[in-house]
């Protein structure tokens, strides 16, 4: 059975944070310093990645939908999510790569659909982030995870940000041993996907 969750209740996560803050910036440079010379120890701990993304997706929903806005939440619930990861960082990845979506999306309904997939003999947990934003071009999606990379459609250095978010999301799925990429059409949105390998209760 695929369960859909859209729940709402009152939040304190802000997506809405302006990424071109000074602070926020100093902060995704320091950041991202301590991981290319790999200075941050991950507290790694086993986390259901169903109920971690069922807590994001209320909150984030409750969000959007001040705005007209939707987030859901889509996984098999007879399959296992548990993961080993650092919740810290695993809470950076997600908000990075949802905050960086939600800065590109020109439709008036925001839609931030979150679908997780784990068959029972694979050793992974595939997490896939898609949104209805206006898309990238397919020349630019090798690059969307490099330092500082914009592209001229979807990245447009109007929207402000430091162009570390999705750099920093890629260390830190890669430290985790996991894999991050991106899928996206042109004016139907952007899908950014990740994996984690998956542990037995």
């Amino acid at each position: 059975m695929i369960t859909e969750l859209k729940t709402r209740r009152k939040s304190s996560w802000k997506p809405s944070i302006a990424a071109s803050d000074m602070d926020t910036l100093i902060d995704s440079l320091f950041q991202y310093s301590k991981l290319d010379i790999e200075q941050i120890p991950l507290e790694m701990e086993k986390v259901d990645l169903y109920s971690y993304f069922a807590d994001f997706i209320d909150e984030l929903a409750f969000d959007l939908e001040k705005e007209g806005g939707t987030a859901t939440l889509h996984a098999n619930e007879n399959n296992s999510y548990l993961v080993e990861a650092d919740r810290e960082q695993l809470r950076r990845v997600v908000t990075n790569i949802v905050q960086n979506s939600l800065k590109y999306i020109n439709k008036d309904r925001k839609k931030i659909r979150v679908h997780l997939e784990s068959e029972n003999q694979s050793q992974q947990v595939r997490v896939e982030i898609k949104d209805n934003g206006s898309g990238i071009a397919e020349e630019d999606i090798p690059h969307l995870f490099e330092s500082f990379y914009r592209t001229d459609a979807s990245r447009n250095s109007s929207t402000g940000g430091s162009g570390l978010g999705l750099a920093i999301v890629k260390r830190i799925i890669e430290e985790h041993g996991g894999h991050v990429w991106a899928e996206s059409e042109p004016g139907e949105g952007t899908s950014v996907y990740f994996t984690l390998k998956k542990v037995s209760s």
